[in-house]
């Protein structure tokens, strides 16, 4: 697998974002669970003492209580002696267990903190009609046999927790119940619970997250930048020739391949021309190797200032040899490069005394161009190579096109 440090940087970035809104979201879910869980353990302690409250009226039978302009009698509890008189004719009404549950719950609406709620879907008195949410939980307690139900949702732009419970059928419910139809273990109703929350602050999680997300980011980035230019870095140099500075052998194939494709797409000219140092052996021989490396960079610098499209490509074939990629360029055109080509030579005026051409260093050059007799890119090479060993047969210094060998 071809390695791509900017892909891969882009790849490392998306993770870590993820990773991080993963982190997040895991956070606001475990505060909305700490919220639920201590709001749900004030619930459960509040119904807890209404269920003692109503255990302990139900395990009296009731309790009598003064009428009064603030208590009259319930009409819904019918009951023989619902209502008795003392002996010095104080007038009292009995008080079941239902009828206090109501009473407390009037006191806590006025306080305005915890409210409560008895109610049924079935219930005697029509104020402890259930309320949707009421109804939906009472029915999740038939159904499912639920112990316990809660939600929070916003009322009147504040936040509110309900909580419910359901409400069992025992012996003692009987004496007013049985008449409905309920036996003894039969969910019967349900005590709901509701108070006012604050909504637990997430600035800090957001903030905090934000921060690690931007310098986590920012350290991926700066990092992956300098992989990126250090790979695109070493991939130039892998393209490049070490003495010559210009294209080498390989990137040459990748080039002229890739080059070779778009003309079978396009349709258009495609023109190569291979220059080789005349007599370079015997440079070797005269001046020295390290005069005929600085030959050859001279030789490369000027091959590639004849050049001046992006498109265009000289590189360093091999030795003294050198090959020009002309995309877009028929034969007309590239005759004219090779002809400046060599004349850029010459007037670098590279002593050459042993040169049997000139007194000066020069090249021969062949050139050929893409036709339906030369359909692959092997033969467009083996077309210029043969042009240019025509040019070396015919005395040197000169520049031949394939199509007239």
């Amino acid at each position: 697998m071809q390695l791509n440090p900017k892909r891969d940087v882009i790849l490392v970035v998306t993770i870590w974002t993820v990773c991080i809104l993963a982190s997040f979201s895991w956070n606001i879910f475990q505060l909305k669970e700490s919220a639920d869980s201590e709001h749900v353990n004030t619930a459960r302690a509040f119904v807890q003492q209404i269920l003692i409250s109503r255990a302990w009226n139900a395990a009296h039978g009731g309790v009598y209580l003064c009428i009064s302009e603030t208590l009259q009698p319930n009409p819904y509890l019918d009951v023989p002696n619902r209502d008795v008189k003392t002996t010095n004719d104080q007038q009292l009404t009995l008080i079941n267990p239902a009828f206090m549950t109501r009473m407390i719950s009037e006191i806590a609406d006025k306080e305005g903190q915890i409210q409560f709620h008895l109610t049924s879907l079935n219930p005697i008195n029509p104020g402890n009609e259930a309320t949707l949410w009421e109804k939906a939980s009472l029915q999740d307690f038939e159904k499912n046999q639920s112990k316990e139900r809660f939600e929070s949702f916003s009322e009147n732009h504040t936040e509110v927790f309900h909580y419910m419970k359901p409400l069992i059928t025992k012996k003692s419910c009987l004496k007013c119940h049985a008449n409905q139809g309920y036996k003894e273990g039969d969910i019967r109703g349900g005590i709901s619970v509701s108070f006012p929350v604050q909504k637990k602050q997430t600035n800090f999680l957001v903030i905090s997250h934000f921060f690690i997300l931007f310098i986590g980011i920012l350290a991926i980035g700066s990092f992956g930048l300098r992989i990126v230019r250090l790979t695109d870095a070493l991939e130039k140099q892998s393209n490049i020739d070490g003495l010559t500075q210009i294209a080498n052998r390989g990137y040459f194939d990748d080039i002229l391949h890739k080059e070779w494709l778009r003309r079978q797409r396009m349709k258009s000219s495609l023109s190569l021309i291979m220059c080789d140092i005349d007599h370079f052996k015997l440079y070797n021989d005269t001046y020295g190797h390290q005069a005929g490396d600085k030959s050859i960079q001279m030789v490369a610098k000027a091959l590639a200032k004849t050049v001046n499209r992006p498109a265009d490509m000289v590189a360093r074939y091999g030795g003294e040899e050198f090959v020009v990629v002309l995309p877009e360029t028929d034969q007309t055109g590239a005759l004219a490069i090779a002809d400046l080509m060599q004349k850029m030579i010459e007037n670098l005026q590279i002593p050459h005394s042993s040169s049997k051409t000139a007194d000066f260093l020069t090249i021969s050059l062949g050139v050929a161009t893409m036709t339906t007799q030369r359909s692959t890119e092997k033969e467009l090479i083996e077309a210029a190579d043969k042009a240019l060993y025509a040019s070396k047969n015919n005395g040197r210094n000169m520049f031949t096109h394939a199509n007239d060998i």
